[in-house]
């Protein structure tokens, strides 16, 4: 009940009705072009993409790299040990003019407003060629996680992040394994109100 509380919560305050969230989610998985990066390395992309049912938290500075407001002292203390170096970070959206012409600074910053209160929820995805399954820990081949969508306060846009593991995703002495790479997906509402994919960001992890 808390966890569906939650959800519901986050959902609210995006901005947003969860009937589009899902949208997102089957917009992202049901299509295979969206991880071609898992035939990289010489590995072929499965037929049927295993996801975990609970979402990933997302990283407050993908959006906007400066403090706010609202960052608890953990996350100003952690912000100050790390530096984001985002002209050339891979994993960086902004890098790409059209992404950083299509969402405002004022966006991006209310963006990371709303990111630095997400949390992991539960959910359950289903589709032709994908499903949640209850855990990732060593599963052999590919297995993926996800963040929630989170939706730009105008509703044109939508960013999901996907992280992929190949053999599980562990946890051995404080480090974690399995990590092969990760695909975030920005999505652009149409006229017509159908979500449309507009950019796409591979990151392979060597």
């Amino acid at each position: 009940m808390k966890n569906h509380l939650l959800t519901v919560l986050f959902c609210l305050t995006t901005g947003i009705a969860c009937g589009q969230a899902a949208e997102i989610y089957r917009q992202t998985f049901s299509d295979p072009t969206n991880f071609d990066i898992m035939n990289s390395l010489s590995n072929k992309q499965p037929k049927t993409i295993l996801i975990s049912n609970v979402t990933d938290r997302w990283d407050y500075t993908v959006f906007w790299n400066g403090f706010v407001g609202g960052e608890t002292q953990d996350q100003i203390d952690m912000e100050t040990k790390t530096t984001r170096h985002e002209s050339y970070n891979p994993a960086y959206l902004f890098r790409d003019a059209e992404t950083l012409k299509a969402i405002s600074t004022a966006e991006r910053k209310s963006l990371r407003k709303r990111t630095l209160i997400s949390r992991s929820e539960k959910i359950s995805l289903k589709g032709a060629n994908y499903h949640t399954v209850s855990s990732i820990k060593r599963m052999k081949g590919f297995c993926v996680s996800t963040t929630m969508p989170i939706f730009t306060s105008d509703e044109r846009y939508a960013s999901i992040k996907v992280w992929v593991y190949f053999g599980g995703h562990y946890q051995i002495d404080d480090a974690w394994y399995g990590a092969f790479g990760s695909v975030t997906i920005v999505y652009q509402k149409q006229a017509n109100g159908k979500w449309r994919r507009f950019k796409k960001y591979d990151y392979l992890i060597l």
